[in-house]
């Protein structure tokens, strides 16, 4: 039996997608065979494209940190033929073969089981970016600095699945006094739509010059971003204020002093969501059963696409305009089990 399968591979020390036949191997003894029904794109996803990125370190490797589907055979006893189960995270798509490909082979203690009202599709909705951005709000909502829903909130990377999730759970949750960044003009309506009260982009937060302390703008800062745009916002940060950061986009270097942390008490918080234990990603999941099913696309624009646009979709997604979630499709029926 064979399977189609997304596979990176170095050419000229360059990394190189390309869609092929695999063939499909004895399943491991603690291995379980599952039927992928969706994935989608993240930036580190995208990032395997790129020369040197360290994302993948071994190829050629099947990309795709995220997938849902069915159990099609499993020699893990909490897994049976059947069972609609996702995956978010911990090694898959970058130390072993991830979720762009038909059918995938992964243990078991990667694996959570679909509850309702989960499905499938809504879940890849949400995905790594979703977990992240919901990580990120649990460790600080129970802060003073959110005690108040109209506290002054920024997010920066809203375009982004982290930041758009973001932005989409506070104003869920009632928070109505939400700045964002985006280079993307052009999607402020929809932002507004969004939850959005205000619209700045990165040299309207940019500090000329550059000092340790400023004037005291934002509670809470959800940064995606990293790199000079955090280096500008940490001194605005206000007194007891709450700084939450999941991304990098903008560099890993951040340089900045030690005084807004002392002198103004602001709280650091950095969010790891790829090796998040299983039993604290339940909770997150039933938040948002609770809060935000059904309809995650009424939250958050979500833009699907088939496995065969997979490849120009990666090329592109660094640097070209989107807003929210895009999705890969590879299989909407459940197959037939005996």
């Amino acid at each position: 039996m064979q399977k189609k399968s997304l596979v990176v591979a170095l050419v000229a020390e360059q990394p190189v997608a390309q869609i092929m036949n695999q063939k499909i191997v004895d399943l491991q003894p603690d291995g379980v065979r599952v039927q992928v029904a969706y994935s989608d794109i993240n930036y580190k996803d995208a990032l395997t494209l790129k020369k040197n990125s360290g994302v993948i370190r071994q190829f050629p490797r099947v990309p795709g940190v995220d997938f849902s589907g069915w159990v099609l055979a499993s020699n893990d006893p909490h897994f049976h033929a059947g069972d609609q189960v996702m995956a978010t995270g911990w090694d898959i798509g970058v130390n072993i073969d991830g979720g762009y490909q038909e059918i995938i082979d992964v243990p078991g203690k990667f694996l959570q089981h679909l509850v309702e009202p989960r499905t499938l599709k809504e879940t890849m909705m949400i995905g790594t970016a979703g977990l992240t951005a919901a990580i990120g709000i649990t460790k600080v909502l129970a802060s003073t600095a959110m005690s108040d829903q109209a506290t002054p909130i920024l997010i920066t990377g809203v375009t982004g699945g982290v930041g758009g999730w973001q932005l989409s759970i506070l104003a869920k949750l009632g928070y109505h006094n939400l700045s964002v960044v985006t280079r993307q003009t052009d999607v402020s309506e929809q932002l507004k739509q969004m939850g959005a009260t205000e619209i700045l982009t990165p040299k309207q937060v940019q500090l000329t010059p550059l000092k340790p302390l400023a004037k005291q703008k934002y509670a809470v800062v959800f940064d995606n971003v990293g790199g000079e745009m955090l280096e500008n916002l940490i001194p605005q940060i206000q007194q007891d204020g709450q700084l939450v950061v999941s991304g990098n986009a903008g560099g890993l270097k951040l340089t900045t002093t030690i005084l807004p942390f002392i002198l103004r008490g602001i709280t650091l918080h950095g969010v790891e969501s790829v090796h998040y234990p299983l039993s604290d990603r339940e909770e997150i999941w039933q938040l948002f059963a609770d809060h935000f099913w059904p309809s995650a696309d009424q939250l958050l624009p979500i833009n699907e696409i088939g496995f065969d646009q997979l490849i120009p979709a990666l090329i592109a997604f660094p640097t070209s305009a989107h807003l929210g979630r895009t999705i890969v499709k590879f299989r909407s029926r459940s197959p037939r089990f005996k």
